[in-house]
């Protein structure tokens, strides 16, 4: 049996900050649509000159943040950690998205091969996320909140939180560009196949990584 790749917990934070981002940025390149979670600020930022992807993303997060705290009916410190979360993130997908201006997709073949480069890195970034205690942006945070301190169930959470976010979206596009940006088949391919490559990934790592934690006593505030 061959022996794991150790990786602490707080390494798996940092890849989960430079994969997804990336995702998200090849996926908007692709311009095949996107997840309905990534969505709602594409649109909002293709539509407000003056706000960025990332910045669009950073603003929407602290608006979740604030709302989680008024839901759980308190504010905890550790929430700080999840904004400069959203923070980072939203400044790393705008990095990635002017690395990424100088390329052409025009072809229909190309936007699909970076459509599918997106999908699957954008599983292998929810899977770092998953595996730090770290908290990550405030939409996965909302959900892990929630079933933590209002003890509601993580599977109908997870899929009313989604739900929630695709009407928002579809509204917001249909309100602000008057069209489907953003939102369309690809959305739906995401949906379709995210969950099961996620499930991929966990045993992937689970069978090749061994996870530790470098700072124990810190895990232990967050956990």
């Amino acid at each position: 049996m061959s022996k794991k790749f150790r990786m602490s917990r707080e390494a798996a934070y940092v890849w989960g900050m430079l994969v997804l981002p990336l995702a998200v940025a090849i996926m908007a390149k692709a311009n095949l649509g996107l997840s309905m979670i990534a969505a709602p600020t594409y649109i909002i930022s293709e539509k407000v000159s003056f706000l960025s992807y990332g910045q669009a993303e950073y603003i929407l997060q602290t608006l979740i943040l604030l709302l989680m705290a008024a839901v759980v009916g308190r504010f905890r410190l550790v929430y700080l950690t999840s904004f400069v979360s959203a923070i980072l993130y939203g400044t790393v997908l705008d990095g990635y998205i002017l690395l990424l201006s100088p390329i052409n997709a025009d072809a229909m073949w190309q936007r699909i091969v970076m459509f599918v480069v997106g999908i699957i890195l954008t599983a292998i970034g929810v899977e770092f996320f998953i595996k730090t205690y770290l908290p990550p942006c405030a939409y996965d945070y909302f959900v892990r909140t929630l079933v933590t301190e209002k003890h509601t169930d993580l599977r109908k959470t997870k899929l009313i939180n989604d739900g929630v976010y695709l009407v928002f979206s579809v509204a917001l596009t249909l309100i602000l560009h008057r069209k489907f940006i953003g939102i369309t088949w690809g959305t739906l391919v995401i949906v379709a196949c995210n969950g099961n490559l996620i499930a991929f990934f966990d045993k992937l790592m689970d069978k090749h990584i061994e996870f530790f934690d470098r700072f124990p006593k810190l895990a232990k505030y967050y956990d």
